[in-house]
């Protein structure tokens, strides 16, 4: 029978104590889910849900920024020009054309560094309106913060526990590969894709700040570390 590679438990802090416990006035734990680049972080994500976790996608919502918040959407226009604005048949710029951003930040580290700044302080704020919505008018006790750059953006700061989902290089190239061409997008070459994940934390820095490791390698079986996982955050969150 083979074994089952259940989580990693760090237990980098006790969220469990009676004074942790004190700190959240019986709000939902917040749980920051992230991992490398095509690790299974979304998959994890939907498991907690089926296991009735509350779960917010940073990554999406990110995305819709652009086409939400006229100041960030202006400013960009103001900076890369009107090669990146998406208009309506009435000339107004309604979304940013994301390819023109990618060309414009992917390779340049300043550029790339401006948006950020831009964008995470716009999805912090986001993510608390949403937090504020959920904590008072549901009983959940678990709300799950995905990420892909929780660490990069300091938003694990702001949770009570952080779990990574992690795979080896090789297999997230393929992974992100299959995945650009099942989704009928550009296939990209390996080196864009290595390029993006050496803009994420290394494998060993978020493994070493998060209190769960999870992995999802051909060896392992995700489910039952997902289970044991949720176990310990129901645990946490009482």
């Amino acid at each position: 029978m083979k074994k089952v590679h259940l989580c990693r438990v760090n237990d980098r802090h006790d969220t469990s104590s009676p004074s942790a416990r004190a700190s959240r006035l019986g709000r939902p734990l917040v749980v920051g889910l992230t991992g490398g680049m095509a690790a299974g972080k979304s998959t994890v994500a939907r498991m907690f849900k089926a296991l009735g976790a509350e779960v917010w996608d940073a990554d999406a919502a990110a995305k819709n920024l652009y086409r939400t918040d006229p100041a960030l959407r202006e400013a960009a226009i103001a900076r890369w020009g009107d090669a990146v604005a998406l208009r309506d048949e009435t000339g107004r710029a309604v979304d940013l054309v994301r390819a023109e951003v990618a060309q414009r930040v992917f390779h340049d580290p300043a550029e790339m560094a401006w948006l950020e700044a831009q964008v995470h302080p716009a999805v912090a704020r986001e993510f608390e309106r949403w937090f504020e919505r959920i904590a008072t008018n549901t009983s959940t006790s678990i709300v799950v913060r995905e990420a892909a750059i929780l660490f990069e953006s300091g938003s694990h700061l702001t949770c009570d526990v952080v779990v990574t989902v992690e795979a080896d290089e090789a297999m997230r190239v393929n992974r992100a590969r299959a995945r650009a061409a099942k989704s009928g997008e550009s296939v990209p070459s390996v080196a864009d894709i290595r390029a993006r994940l050496n803009r994420q934390w290394s494998r060993e820095l978020r493994v070493a700040q998060s209190d769960f490791v999870l992995e999802n390698g051909v060896a392992d079986a995700l489910m039952p570390q997902v289970l044991e996982t949720f176990e310990h955050l129901l645990l946490r969150s009482r």
